[in-house]
């Protein structure tokens, strides 16, 4: 069956069921202009968007309906996550080819559906258009937060110690292997490959972070650890050295490269989709923080460098040496 021979409006009847995962705060979902909801008393509201572009954030036949819609998800709950808020509730708009399969949007839904009842997410409304041939899909996320632990780009200090909550590189690794640049043995290839299509949002280390009230700032990593941190530096207008032999590569990426004769520190610094956070600590907190930190949350840590008063983001490499970096990430606008 295709969307055509039920029409926008039967589509939306498709796929609307099941979307409210917790009634606390719905005022009124999917059905009438605008969604209405009650905001948490003495809390702040959060709001992203994100938009992905068939051919430029994925490619169709690299993932599966259901994972995609599971992803588009997961990106913004990872904008939620770098925030230290809570997400409420998601508006979805879609831009399909009335050709589309209805059961491929129907997949989409299932994977957005898993994940929302995941983290107590409801999908209250969006759009749906027509697209004369790729799939566009933007999502909006509404999530709330303590206004006092609500953490920026722009809080970073010199002398502030540089966090990640996990090793980076294996998305961009899962990217080049699905782009047939890499040819890994097949236990690998799934590795990377789910590692890209499948992130997982840290909204309880998002949370633990926040509520620890010790951080400065922190970002997910969704352009790239250079481009992320140089996002941070830029905001709060600093600079940043990094421990190279301190950056965290998983046993994976390193064995790949050993493989496949290529630095993982290229995927590691530069790749982007990674959407573990980078923290930065004062210094005289982190004793504290590392222990807090502990206790919230099973993620790891890992300490990778530190904020400079001196602009730009430079590196130090094992033999002692220090070279400048120039912060590279993807940029829908730059070849």
């Amino acid at each position: 069956m295709k969307i055509d021979e039920i029409g926008e409006f039967g589509l939306i009847e498709s796929i609307k069921k099941d979307c409210i995962t917790s009634l606390q705060g719905v005022v009124k979902g999917i059905g009438d202009d605008c969604a209405v909801f009650h905001s948490s008393p003495g809390r702040v509201l959060l709001l992203t968007t994100d938009m992905l572009v068939e051919d430029i954030h994925f490619l169709r036949n690299t993932i599966t309906p259901y994972q995609l819609g599971r992803k588009a998800i997961a990106v913004n709950l990872s904008d939620i996550a770098a925030m230290g808020g809570t997400p409420l509730v998601t508006l979805i708009s879609l831009a399909i080819s009335s050709q589309t399969e209805v059961e491929e949007i129907q997949e989409l839904y299932r994977g957005m559906r898993e994940i929302c009842g995941l983290y107590g997410v409801n999908i209250v409304g969006g759009d749906t258009v027509a697209s004369p041939d790729n799939l566009i899909i933007n999502v909006s996320l509404v999530g709330d937060a303590n206004e006092q632990e609500v953490l920026y780009r722009s809080g970073a200090r010199p002398g502030d110690k540089i966090y990640l909550t996990g090793t980076v590189g294996d998305s961009s690794a899962g990217l080049s292997i699905l782009k047939h640049e890499i040819s890994p043995q097949e236990s690998l290839r799934r590795h990377f490959i789910k590692v890209h299509n499948e992130p997982e949002p840290l909204i309880k280390t998002g949370k633990v972070v926040a509520g620890s009230r010790l951080a400065s700032a922190m970002i997910d990593l969704s352009d790239g650890l250079l481009s992320d941190l140089a996002h941070i530096c830029e905001e709060s207008r600093v600079g940043a050295l990094l421990l190279r032999d301190k950056i965290p590569l998983s046993e994976e990426l390193r064995s790949l490269a050993a493989h496949a004769g290529f630095d993982p520190f290229d995927f590691a610094l530069s790749g982007g989709e990674d959407y573990v956070l980078l923290v930065t600590v004062p210094a005289t907190k982190t004793r504290d923080f590392e222990l807090a930190y502990e206790d919230g949350t099973s993620a790891p840590l890992f300490l990778i460098g530190d904020i400079r008063e001196e602009k730009g983001i430079r590196i130090m490499n094992e033999n002692g040496s220090v070279e400048e970096l120039r912060p590279a990430g993807f940029d829908h606008f730059r070849s």
